[in-house]
């Protein structure tokens, strides 16, 4: 088997006018990471973030406004007898202004961007471990289809060899047409099955090549077997998990960040004071003479809420029910990790324990076969015991192939529910 398989990798790897590229589980997880899209979505949200936060720290600085205006009078008017105001007014203004205290709304504000900064860097692990995740399962799926295309061959020059020795004995007289027609059945069932496995093979093969981001027609070979050997990591505690999973810690900050919005809240009500300076350019107000002229003024504005029928004290509490709600979700998630993690533990070791048995029984299934169609040979058993041990033979190792799969997709989980590598 072993040789058949090596065999065949290597047919694979020179068959058209290209040399077919290598690939193992982690050199495809780098590829499904610098190809996908929602990971470079969640980068543009952090840039995002960023961009949001210098933003908001621009509130401390002092700001300068530039206005102007123009305007013309159509009708003559007499401002007094004999003297009539100009038609043409115009003026230009510069404004420096600097916010004292806004209820320390700017500062609030600025905690919340970092808030909102986090979340943004955890969505983005956590886009990472899903995508991890998701590029184990697809290469783990095509090595288990690989590996089960290979098998079909196999059980077709197995059920070939066999089909050669009946129909020489049937050739001889030795046994009647009954046994080459259920070996001829058993040969075009092994046929069609390798059909199936073999287009099963090959859309997987494509969906693996689309999820890296690669031409369909590029020749790419996967190095790691289905049955490799993993590292288990340790059974960890809620604790560990908690710490290290984003969606829960998004969680956690999107309740910071609920509670921080409360605080916004009040601090616009707070007392708002500003100071700055005017200096106005232009034509004065009752234009007379039409000269420009120069006016500089300091000024400070306060601005303090009296009453407005409560609007503070709704909003408030508005806010309150919302960070119940957040602290209620948060809640949940951490029962979920609880749940995932305990049931990807006992996955985990049960797959363990299918694996060893699905060995153990090729290995029964392996010396059955080859006992039965020996003994065949010798005349010693009817074709139905050669038949059955051939089938026996197949499940086992469509079983190895299915237990190693479902434990190698049981790891990937476990690890993506302890909070990615």
């Amino acid at each position: 088997m072993k040789v058949f398989v090596i065999t065949i990798g290597i047919l694979w790897m020179t068959l058209g006018s290209g040399i077919a590229q290598t690939l193992t589980v982690e050199e495809y997880r780098a590829k499904v990471l610098e190809y996908n899209q929602d990971i470079k979505q969640s980068r543009e949200a952090v840039k995002a973030a960023i961009y949001a936060l210098k933003g908001v720290k621009t509130g401390f600085f002092p700001k300068l406004q530039l206005s102007g205006n123009y305007s013309y009078q159509i009708e003559d008017v007499e401002f007094m007898q004999g003297v009539d105001l100009k038609h043409n007014n115009y003026s230009a203004e510069a404004t420096l202004s600097q916010n004292v205290y806004a209820g320390s709304m700017v500062r609030k504000q600025q905690e919340a961007a970092k808030l909102q900064k986090a979340i943004a860097r955890l969505g983005e692990e956590l886009t990472t471990d899903n995508i991890v995740y998701a590029a184990d399962v697809s290469y783990w799926t095509l090595a288990a289809n690989e590996s089960l295309f290979y098998i079909s061959q196999e059980f077709v020059l197995i059920v070939k060899e066999l089909d050669g020795i009946v129909q020489k004995r049937f050739d001889e007289g030795a046994i009647s047409k009954t046994d080459l027609l259920m070996v001829k059945t058993r040969l075009k069932e092994a046929e069609l099955q390798e059909s199936t496995r073999n287009m099963n093979y090959q859309t997987a093969m494509q969906s693996f090549k689309i999820m890296m981001g690669a031409p369909l027609e590029e020749k790419w070979v996967i190095i790691d077997s289905i049955q490799k050997p993993v590292i288990v990591p340790g059974l960890q505690p809620l604790e560990v998990a908690l710490k290290r999973r984003a969606d829960y810690q998004i969680a956690v900050q999107d309740f910071n960040l609920t509670k921080q919005q409360t605080k916004i809240i009040r601090s616009k009500y707070l007392p708002q004071f500003a100071v700055g300076v005017k200096e106005t350019w232009g034509t004065p107000l009752i234009n007379v003479s039409g000269d420009e002229k120069f006016a500089t003024v300091a000024f400070a504005k306060l601005s303090m809420p009296i009453f407005n029928w409560g609007e503070k004290r709704q909003y408030v509490k508005q806010n309150r029910a919302m960070e119940t709600s957040k602290e209620l979700a948060m809640s949940k998630v951490e029962d979920q990790v609880k749940e995932e993690l305990a049931n990807a533990w006992v996955k985990l070791n049960e797959n363990w324990k299918q694996v060893e048995i699905a060995n153990s029984t090729l290995e029964i299934a392996r010396e059955n076969l080859k006992l039965n169609t020996f003994s065949y040979n010798e005349g010693k058993l009817p074709i139905l015991d050669v038949l059955s041990s051939q089938a026996t033979w197949l499940q086992a190792y469509t079983n190895v192939v299915s237990a190693n799969y479902q434990y190698k997709v049981a790891y990937a989980e476990y690890v993506r529910i302890l909070g990615g590598r």
